[in-house]
């Protein structure tokens, strides 16, 4: 069976180790490598398992442990800096700010630079589409 031909990028000094390692074992480059990936796959497939797993349940915990996972952090943390509220389910729109919500000694809410900004865009929006006749080529004459 024929192999594809798939390069991959790596350090020269890895690409010299890997032509003096298949030439000592008598091998071919590619099958050098497919051997050491299989090996290395094998030899940390616990690893891989756990984190197929931790991801599993990421997913499965909704968006706040989603977040959290691909953020790098805990739920906490993502609760902290204003987490995900439960009538954004499946949205992606960002949360609006309540009058319920902790407020900084200057008076904006935690929030306040993101509502502030959300505030300002609504008041100053310009239309950024182009009418049909703006869009027309001159005549080639």
């Amino acid at each position: 069976m024929a192999r594809a031909q798939s390069p991959i990028k790596v350090h020269e000094s890895t690409k010299e180790k890997v032509r003096y390692a298949a030439l000592m074992a008598g091998l071919k480059q590619a099958e050098l490598v497919e051997r050491a990936v299989d090996e290395y796959v094998e030899r940390h497939s616990e690893e891989f398992d756990r984190r197929m797993e931790r991801a599993r349940e990421a997913l499965l915990g909704g968006k706040t442990s989603a977040l959290a996972y691909s953020a790098g952090v805990v739920e906490e943390d993502v609760a902290r800096v204003g987490g995900v509220a439960s009538d954004q389910v499946g949205s992606r729109k960002p949360r609006r700010a309540t009058s319920n919500q902790a407020r900084s000694p200057e008076g904006q809410s935690a929030r306040g630079s993101q509502s502030s900004a959300s505030a300002a865009s609504k008041t100053s929006r310009k239309s950024t589409s182009r009418s049909r006749s703006s869009t027309k080529r001159p005549s080639a004459a």
